[in-house]
């Protein structure tokens, strides 16, 4: 009918209108407590599956992983705002926007602006009314929405951001002033009297705020001192941050996004300069950026330091502070943000200290770098690790992509195992003999290059995984080359070789942006590091230094095996020994401690030194070691962050950790086997004997010490001239169960010799 509104169709809707019925979406409940309960979607496509985040309704996640299906289609979701709108749409809005916003109506509005605006009324002589337009692009939704149309590059780009605002201001040149000199809108016609009158008698009580103040260097290096913000009543909280970075007023101040949040749970942003174009650079013409007044502040160097926290270049001084004027409310809210807090922010960037804070183990812990199972595995699990990274780095979720592939009966493995290193060994590497083998080794080839990995007979299950920008560029694709037999290890695997990638980019700094593809012998990867980063990493940052003194003369002998599910409790000191210090005096300091944690043995979850002491105790018995100290972020983020913990590292300090075993749970007989026998020893055994059956043509088999029947009930699952089967063995028990798995399974099969089991 004519004038009706054009339908939008949902994500999952769209995915049922492209494949009907081939289209199978599976929840799977995550229990993350005992009375919370998340849901993950499980999304099947004809060629391939993706997997959703967690969510609090199941069908919030059936419409994540349609989203993240269209994604990896190519195909454009429906289900934003700002569909079918023209970049001259898009335009107009924003004009429309900044007119409501200098309006009367709007100033009386529970809006971040609101408070703005209402602070700048209060600014003395000319900048009275003068709103810095770094606070509409921070602030206003609706304005940020509308510029990705027109260019999604702003997502990362403030400063174009900024442009847009004021060319579109420009479009109101009866309503709005725009100065030339100064980035910031005032109305041209003044307030009525009125509600400037009852601006003045508002009564705004003075704050003082606790901040960080990074302060860069003539040498290029930042130094990271706390700082007051005292405001007044009456003065513009961003003026008093312009005063304390050099700059003339507010409107030099540039507003990031939010980079972390204070213990009481209030936001923290960067404050700085902002950047000075190049006077040689007229590509400000072509992409409508207007060149700021030069001044000498904006000389300064880099700041590397604050570019790591926001995720944009910084020039010159930052401030990180929690202050800001929030929604449903006229009263300008703050928080003190530590030096703590800020080294907090900053471990909590990278994949390895968004682990280490979730287990609230700073010093003690690092992201491992294997799963085994669930219930071995402590903290979040590497999937949530690597959606949590994608959120605060304004990624949009990764997107996971499984595939299959049927193993072969074990013989054909193991000879094209066989042949495939008897291969290695010539440099011609020549091809295999088709007629040498019944399968076809070429269908089983389940790495290109690098180690090759044999599966379990069963199905093989390979994860790979994609981190895309909000503007859909490549940041990360990653691939394994391994198969698992579950499926939910193929994706938490690929999930943690992500993660060790990102870590090492972050933790090490030694990724190179020019060099975009990396591979190992378990895993494929293409990155882009100028996307993600922007070349804002600081070369060594969190990097650890030599933790341990290396005993090479003594002889270490591990008690406790790969695989073991350990409990300690311990604690770590800063230790200055008395020839050391500045003032002659031993000093020691307790830093972290906990009354007990466990970790798994060899999937390198906890500090290795820590680790490989651990390992040669037995249960109660005590251990004191000593390490060098590690970088003073790390040291500051475990500690009170006071200065007089800060001081205590300007001497030669150590680490003294205290360690006593609670527990140890041995691995199951299953991990013993995959970490000592490839293919399993269960497998072996079976194809043995499933050999010399049919070799032998056997119509009777007796198996001594059958135990619970996994043997037996493996035969059954096997072709053979079996007739009888008899199982012995001490344990009733085991009889017991052995006795119905396997009338179970005989149930199933085509043939059913008789079975019997005896003690």
């Amino acid at each position: 009918m004519a004038g009706e509104e054009k339908q939008t169709l949902t994500p999952k809707e769209m995915i049922l209108q492209k494949f009907g019925v081939k289209a199978i979406y599976r929840i799977e409940e995550v229990h993350v407590s005992s009375n919370d309960c998340l849901y993950r979607c499980h999304l099947q496509l004809p060629e391939f599956s993706v997997v959703s985040n967690v969510f609090k309704r199941k069908k919030d996640s059936e419409q994540s992983a349609a989203e993240l299906a269209l994604e990896k289609l190519g195909i454009q979701s429906q289900d934003d705002d700002d569909v079918d709108i023209t970049v001259d749409e898009a335009w107009n809005n924003i004009v429309e926007r900044i007119k409501y916003i200098f309006s009367d109506e709007f100033l009386s509005v529970d809006h971040p602006l609101g408070g703005h605006l209402r602070a700048a009324l209060q600014r003395d002589g000319e900048r009275c009314g003068s709103l810095p337009v770094s606070v509409i692009a921070t602030f206003d939704a609706k304005i940020n929405s509308r510029c990705k149309v027109i260019d999604p590059s702003v997502e990362s780009d403030p400063i174009l951001l900024m442009s847009y605002v004021m060319k579109a201001a420009a479009k109101l040149p009866d309503y709005i002033v725009v100065s030339p000199h100064v980035d910031s809108l005032r109305r041209k016609k003044p307030y009525p009297p009125a509600t400037i009158k009852a601006l003045a008698t508002t009564h705004v009580k003075s704050i003082k705020a606790e901040a960080v103040h990074l302060q860069c260097t003539v040498g290029g290096e930042e130094v990271v001192k706390p700082v007051t913000l005292d405001i007044s009543s009456g003065r513009y909280y961003l003026d008093i941050i312009a005063d304390k970075l050099g700059l003339k007023d507010g409107s030099q101040v540039m507003i990031s996004r939010t980079i972390g949040k204070t213990s009481s749970g209030y936001e923290c942003r960067v404050y700085a300069a902002i950047p000075k174009l190049k006077s040689s650079d007229n590509s400000w013409k072509a992409r409508e950026k207007r060149p700021i007044i030069e001044s000498s502040h904006l000389e300064k160097s880099r700041n590397a330091k604050a570019s790591f926290v926001c995720g944009v270049d910084i020039h010159g001084d930052a401030i990180v502070a929690s202050v800001g004027y929030p929604w449903r409310s006229h009263d300008l809210e703050h928080d003190g943000v530590t030096l703590k807090s800020f080294y907090k922010i900053c471990c909590g960037i990278s994949p390895n200290g968004i682990y280490k804070l979730s287990r609230e183990v700073i010093i003690a812990a690092q992201l491992p770098f294997s799963f085994t199972t669930k219930s071995t595995w402590r903290g979040p699990f590497p999937r949530e690790i690597l959606c949590m990274f994608c959120r605060q780095q304004q990624l949009v979720e990764p997107i996971f992509t499984i595939s299959t592939a049927p193993v072969k009966p074990m013989s054909c493995i193991l000879r094209s195992y066989q042949k495939l290193k008897d291969s290695e060994c010539d440099e011609k590497d020549s091809e295999c003999d088709e007629k040498d083998s019944e399968c076809d080794d070429s269908e089983y080839q389940y790495t290109s290059k690098g180690k090759e990995e044999i599966p379990e007979s069963g199905t093989g299950y390979r994860c790979e995984v994609k981190i895309l920008s909000k503007s859909q560029d490549l940041v990360l694709d990653c691939s394994s080359r391994k198969f698992y037999e579950k499926e939910n290890h193929a994706i938490q695997n690929a999930s943690l070789n992500a993660l060790s990638w990102l870590s090492r980019l972050f933790d090490e700094g030694d990724g190179d942006p020019l060099q975009i593809c990396y591979t190992d012998d378990h895993l494929d990867a293409v990155f882009q590091q100028r996307i993600l980063m922007k070349e804002a990493v600081p070369k060594g940052h969190f990097r650890n230094r030599d933790e341990m003194n290396q005993y090479e003369d003594q002889v270490r002998i591990q008690t406790i095996t790969k695989g073991s599910l350990v409990s300690i409790c311990y604690s770590v000191y800063l230790d200055v020994d008395a020839d050391f210090s500045k003032d002659g005096k031993s000093k020691k300091e307790l830093i972290e401690s906990n009354e007990e944690i466990e970790f798994e043995v060899g999937n390198g979850s906890m500090n290795p030194h820590l680790e490989a002491v651990v390992t040669q105790l037995v249960v109660g018995q005590y251990a004191r070691f000593l390490t060098n100290a590690p970088a003073e972020d790390l040291f500051v983020t475990a500690a009170t962050g006071t200065q007089r913990d800060r001081s205590l590292l300007s001497d030669v300090a150590g680490f003294e950790y205290c360690v006593r075993l609670l527990g140890v749970k041995g691995p199951t007989e299953k991990r013993i086997e995959a970490d000592f026998f490839k293919p399993s020893l269960s497998k072996q055994r079976l194809e043995y004997v499933v050999k010399h059956i049919k070799e032998s043509s056997a119509s009777t088999l007796v198996d001594f010490g059958c135990g619970s029947g996994s043997l037996l009930a493996s035969i059954l699952d096997c072709p053979t001239s079996l007739q009888t089967i008899a199982g012995v063995d001490i344990s009733h028990k085991s009889l017991t169960r052995a006795a119905k798995i396997a009338t179970f399974k005989n149930k199933q099969g085509s043939l059913q010799p008789q079975i019997y089991f005896t003690p």
